[in-house]
Formats: structure tokens, C-alpha cells, sequence
């Protein structure tokens, strides 16, 4: 039967959602500077680690000034709010598409060294190699509450203000993996 988590309960798994994805990060910054391995597949690959960068550093921009695009013209303190906003916004959108990446990238790179696959592959990834090429390997962990308030809300937000410059952003942050994964070969 299903039970309701007590207080103490709550707030721990709250805690881990929110220190859990810090954590993460630094120990991926940690690997990324001991792992010469790691450091050489990204080194390598800068041509096309760099473009992706400029996408995401895009989208966090766009993430962090949707509040503000929502916002202002409302009231003046809403307005002020939506300015307060927006750094925050920006840098946790920025982490979280930062964290993911750089994940999804150590994955590929230990897929690389051991020479075989690390796990075993989704459907939806598996339809993604045989029909478009591209084996994009196996997804990364996501830090889901985070994704959720500093990536999927302002993303809302900016679908529902600008949805022309939402639909591309978003077309290229999907066409993006796939894209990577068949020039990385």
C-alpha cells in the first residue's frame, strides 16, 4: 500500500533533488580534469562541442528573459519581479543544459574507451541509429526538478510569448544530439 511520506522523509528526498544534481556536477568537473581520456574526447571534438555550447548558452538566455518577457508591462512590481528573476533563471538553465551535456558527453567518451555500449539501449534510441544514423548512446541522468522549474517552465513561458523563436530553439536542441552523434563518427 502506498504511505505518505513523513516531514524529515520529504525533505530529504527534496534535498536530494536539489543538492544531488551540485553534487553531480562537481564530480563530473573533478572527472573531467583527472580523466585524460575525457578531457582528450571533448578536446577532440571541440568543433562540435562548441556549437553545441552556443545553443545551449542561447537557450539559457532565452529561459532567463522569459520571466521578465511574461512579466513586464503587468504591474510595476511584477515587472521588478521578472528582472529579479531572470539571473537566477539564467543560470539554472544554463547548469542543468550544462550539467546534461557534459554527461551525456562522458557517457559517449567511456562508450568509446571500453569499445562496446555501456548500457542497454532504448527503443526510441535504437530506432534513432537504424533510421537516422545516429547512435546517440545512452541518455544521461536528468536533474528532473530542476529541468522542470529552470528549463520546461521558462521554456512555456517563451512557447506561449514568442512561439516562432520557441519552435526553433526547440527543433534545434532535439536536432542537435542526433546531429553531433552522426559527425561524431
Amino acid at each position: 500500500m502506498w504511505e505518505i511520506p513523513d516531514k524529515a522523509e520529504l525533505q530529504r528526498g527534496v534535498g536530494q533533488q536539489l543538492l544531488g544534481p551540485l553534487e553531480d556536477a562537481m564530480s563530473l568537473a573533478s572527472r573531467y580534469r583527472d580523466v585524460d581520456a575525457f578531457r582528450d574526447y571533448i578536446g577532440q571534438r571541440a568543433h562540435l562541442v562548441i556549437p553545441a555550447l552556443v545553443l545551449i548558452v542561447v537557450t539559457a538566455f532565452a529561459c532567463g528573459m522569459a520571466p521578465v518577457m511574461a512579466l513586464v508591462g503587468v504591474r510595476v512590481v511584477s515587472a521588478l519581479a521578472g528582472l529579479l528573476l531572470a539571473p537566477v533563471m539564467l543560470i539554472g538553465s544554463l547548469f542543468v543544459l550544462g550539467l546534461v551535456f557534459f554527461s551525456w558527453l562522458e557517457e559517449r567518451s567511456l562508450g568509446r574507451s571500453l569499445g562496446r555500449r555501456t548500457a542497454r539501449e532504448p527503443k526510441a534510441m535504437r530506432w534513432i541509429r537504424k533510421k537516422l544514423g545516429a547512435d546517440l548512446g545512452r541518455p544521461p541522468r536528468v536533474p528532473w526538478l530542476l529541468a522542470a522549474v529552470f528549463v520546461a517552465l521558462p521554456f512555456a513561458m517563451l512557447l506561449n510569448l514568442v512561439p516562432v523563436i520557441a519552435a526553433i530553439l526547440l527543433a534545434l536542441l532535439v536536432a542537435a544530439p542526433v546531429a553531433y552523434a552522426r559527425l561524431d563518427r
